[in-house]
């Protein structure tokens, strides 16, 4: 079984509610979409979390948007402009951390992919945080795409190059106005992507999406 969570956004407490709320086995996998800090309260905590799990090389960890951010302001790569952090939720993560983030976490950070490919049944999907521009191969896509792109790709009515494309950024409670898992599909009705970014933060959920070897899909979430 493969478990798929995305968008925790420094939301500790729900993390560890929704992990006792389902069993995971020695052969399941873990695949984290990103967005771990910002906006809640305890960045730090679920870093130290995340990082203690990533020590058993067994789980994976996908960069997200936010993550990018927070290491790019401390070791001023200049990728992005000034301020932008901190209108996007920096605040709450530097007092999680009181003011001081030890090179640990921005190693951790910098380092995780952007995305991930698994052959799961007979499905092949990619685990992105934001999604993929549909106008490009997955080895011509680019960083900030895969971290930031919504509309291009979100309007997608069709299947990219095979690929169930699994993905958070976006809060359902904003294409469907409900904060449950969104599941698009094609005119013969073949899943096309899935979001799984329930808004957590928001008030929302936090999403739990399980992917048997059969290609059932089990959703468990909790309130936030």
């Amino acid at each position: 079984m493969v478990w798929i969570i995305s968008d925790i956004h420094g939301m500790y407490d729900c993390l560890i509610s929704l992990l006792e709320n389902f069993h995971i086995k020695d052969e399941d996998k873990l695949i984290f979409l990103g967005d771990y800090v910002d906006r809640g309260p305890n960045s730090k905590k679920v870093l130290d979390f995340l990082i203690t799990l990533s020590k058993g090389n067994k789980h994976i960890f996908i960069k997200g948007n936010h993550d990018d951010m927070m290491v790019d302001y401390f070791s001023k790569y200049g990728d992005y402009e000034h301020g932008l952090w901190f209108y996007n939720g920096a605040k709450s993560t530097i007092n999680s951390f009181n003011g001081s983030v030890d090179r640990e976490y921005l190693n951790f950070l910098e380092d995780l992919p952007l995305y991930y490919e698994e052959k799961i049944g007979n499905e092949n999907y990619l685990f992105v945080h934001a999604g993929i521009n549909p106008h490009k191969s997955v080895d011509e896509q680019d960083k900030f795409d895969l971290l930031w792109i919504r509309e291009e790709f979100l309007e997608i009515n069709e299947r990219y190059s095979n690929y169930i494309i699994i993905h958070g950024h976006t809060p359902t409670l904003y294409l469907t106005g409900k904060d449950d898992v969104f599941i698009k599909k094609d005119d013969d009705n073949r899943i096309i992507s899935i979001d799984i970014d329930t808004g957590c933060v928001y008030g929302g959920k936090l999403t739990a999406l399980g992917i048997t070897n059969e290609n059932k899909y089990i959703i468990v979430q909790v309130s936030c």
